[in-house]
C-alpha cells in the first residue's frame, strides 16, 4: 500500500468513525441521552465550579439546569467541528484543493446535521430541532476554519524548514 493510500484510508476512517458517533448518540432515546448528558454536566461543573460536588442533589440541580442546554449545544457544535475538520482532510487527499475540500466539507456536513435531525424523528422521546442543525452547521464552518488555519501553517513550516534546509546546504 502506497503512503498517499494510507492517509486516504485513516482518513476516511477518522471521518466514519466520528460520524458514526454522532448517528450512535442520536440512536439513543430521549431519557437515555438527557441521562448521558446530565452525567456529562455534573462532570464539567465539577470541574470548573469549585465545591460543586460537595452540594447536596438539590443545591445542584439548578446549575444542571442552567447549564445542560449550553453543553448540549456545545456538544452538538464539538461533533460537527470535528467531523468537518476530518472531512477536509480526507477530501483535500481526494481534490488536491484545500479550499474546494472545505466547501465541500461543510456542505457534507451540514447535509449530515440535517439527516441527523430527521433520524431523530424515528427515535423515542427525541425530534428534529431545526436550532440544532444551525448550531451543527456553526460547528461545521469552525472545523472548516481550524482545519484550513492547520493546513496553513502546515504549509509555511514545511516552507521555512525547506528554505532553512536549503540555506544551510548552500
Amino acid at each position: 500500500m502506497t503512503r498517499d493510500r494510507a492517509k486516504k484510508m485513516v482518513s476516511l476512517l477518522a471521518v466514519l468513525a466520528i460520524a458514526g458517533m454522532i448517528f450512535l448518540f442520536s440512536a439513543q432515546n430521549g431519557e437515555d441521552s438527557a441521562s448521558l448528558s446530565g452525567r456529562l454536566t455534573a462532570a464539567i461543573l465539577s470541574l470548573v465550579m469549585p465545591g460543586f460536588r460537595q452540594m447536596s442533589p438539590e443545591m445542584q440541580q439548578p446549575y444542571l439546569e442552567r447549564w445542560g442546554g449550553v453543553i448540549r449545544k456545545l456538544a452538538h457544535f464539538s461533533e460537527y467541528a470535528a467531523l468537518s475538520l476530518a472531512l477536509v482532510n480526507y477530501l483535500r487527499l481526494i481534490l488536491r484543493r484545500a479550499r474546494g475540500a472545505a466547501w465541500v466539507a461543510w456542505i457534507a456536513a451540514t447535509a449530515y446535521a440535517c439527516t441527523d435531525e430527521l433520524h431523530q424523528m424515528f427515535v423515542g422521546g427525541r425530534g428534529p430541532a431545526v436550532l440544532d442543525v444551525c448550531i451543527d452547521s456553526a460547528g461545521a464552518l469552525t472545523g472548516v476554519l481550524a482545519a484550513l488555519l492547520l493546513l496553513r501553517l502546515v504549509h509555511r513550516w514545511r516552507r521555512k524548514s525547506a528554505e532553512r534546509e536549503e540555506a544551510s546546504r548552500g
